[in-house]
């Protein structure tokens, strides 16, 4: 066989593995009540951590994480402004982020969950202005030179870290003194 066809057969696999990880049918919710800050809804089932679209007539939809459940309603914070949200207003999973298998690249370890909060990172944000979700807030246009990159991740090892050996001075001479900062 062929090295040419041996790469599109793996690609093929890969893409085959991707389908069939991928959500069947769209869910959708309402928007049952609506108490301080926390929206309550019935007709969703998503995980705790993941990311919901709450849409409203002639609205912009308002992103909302799932942070809680009890029964068939699911607890979600809203990360946008709630004002002129009302009762019955649809709520429907945001689309899992699926990375695209490329050819000759090996399937990626990121682990797929369904809408999880995914923010960018990489050199492009350097020097930027962005909101909590990643947006450009500076009119400099798109963050170019980043990649998604899920918000919760495992944890690095404390022993495999290097160890903190020098003071970042913080400017101001109470916090140098009395809870040193580390550089590190």
């Amino acid at each position: 066989m062929s090295p040419e066809r041996a790469a599109w057969q793996r690609y093929m696999a890969d893409a085959r593995a991707r389908v069939e990880r991928a959500p069947g049918l769209e869910v959708h919710g309402t928007l049952t009540r609506l108490a301080g800050l926390v929206l309550e809804a019935t007709g969703i089932r998503t995980p705790v951590g993941s990311q919901c679209l709450v849409h409203q007539a002639h609205q912009s939809p308002v992103l909302a994480e799932v942070v809680g459940f009890s029964g068939d309603r699911a607890f979600l914070m809203p990360a946008g402004d709630v004002h002129g949200l009302s009762s019955g207003a649809g709520v429907v999973p945001a689309a899992p982020y699926v990375p695209l298998p490329r050819l000759g690249e090996p399937e990626h370890d990121v682990a797929i969950s369904i809408g999880a909060l995914r923010l960018p990172l990489g050199a492009g944000l350097l020097g930027r202005v962005v909101d909590p979700q990643g947006r450009p807030m500076d009119h400099q246009g798109p963050v170019t030179d980043v990649k998604a990159e899920p918000m919760d991740r495992r944890p690095i090892n404390a022993m495999d870290r290097d160890p903190v050996r020098e003071p970042l001075d913080t400017g101001v001479r109470a916090i140098n003194a009395l809870l040193t900062v580390g550089r590190g």
